[in-house]
């Protein structure tokens, strides 16, 4: 049931963009400044992979590979899945649930504009529901998601870190520290 949300009104991210030619290292510094988890691999204004900080971790880091001579287009993973931005958050949400996946590319006209966050989905989600619900339900339902530091598929909750909205399972929430 479609919700008049569209994907571009729950993006929250900018795209950093990256080149195929780019090194890891190059790549993880970007990430780190920008405080976010993944790039979308562009030549010539065509999307031709994302790389995200697992892969960083798992194809290079792990594999005891040097970050300054692995090039992004050997361990980035290609043609990603992508959305466009007018979409309904409904499509959205079954696409993520279909492939599999807990961020999307997402394009206007072919370009991309963002990443589409499963935890921006659910945060989203949970607004719209909490818009519907009525004074005598004020039970608070629990969310499940993929959780922001683990990974893992648990119950979430919502914790403000560094500044930064989180959704994240009760062991890392103990672990990160409540409310910093």
């Amino acid at each position: 049931m479609p919700t008049g949300i569209t994907v571009e009104q729950v993006i929250k991210r900018k795209p950093i963009l990256v080149k195929p030619s780019d090194t890891v290292d190059n790549v993880a510094k970007k990430l780190s400044r920008a405080k976010v988890g993944s790039a979308i691999v562009v030549k010539k204004d065509e999307i031709v992979g994302i790389i995200t900080d697992r892969d960083i971790l798992d194809k290079v880091v792990a594999q005891g590979k040097n970050p300054k001579e692995v090039k992004v287009e050997e361990v980035m993973t290609p043609k990603p899945i992508t959305i466009e931005y007018d979409e309904d958050i409904e499509d959205a949400t079954q696409l993520m649930i279909d492939k599999g996946i807990r961020r999307v590319v997402v394009t206007k006209l072919g370009r991309p504009i963002g990443f589409l966050m499963a935890v921006d989905l659910l945060a989203a989600l949970s607004t719209l529901s909490s818009e519907e619900e009525t004074e005598e339900e004020s039970i608070e339902p629990e969310f499940y998601g993929y959780c922001e530091v683990c990974g893992q598929y648990k119950s979430l909750e919502r914790v403000i870190h560094e500044g930064r909205e989180m959704w994240v399972c009760e062991s890392c929430k103990d672990m990160i520290g409540e409310g910093q």
